[in-house]
């Protein structure tokens, strides 16, 4: 699945991969939107602010390759 994201004044159709509690998880909705720019960004997911709550993961890379 696939759904909008907006970054940098443009939309582009991005895959849905979603993560829950520092797991991925199958799901079609999420509370939050949480944009990976380098590799040292993936630590973010562990804090607090993210407990028990469904985070719509978008990397930088796949941001570029979509349309």
């Amino acid at each position: 699945m696939k759904a909008p994201y907006t970054i940098f004044g443009q939309t582009k159709q991005v895959d849905v991969v979603v993560y829950k509690n520092n797991q991925k998880i199958e799901s079609t909705d999420w509370d939050e939107d949480y944009w990976i720019e380098i590799p040292e960004d993936w630590y973010g997911l562990m804090s607090s602010q993210f407990k028990d709550k469904k985070i719509r993961i978008i990397t930088r890379e796949e941001w570029l390759r979509s349309r």
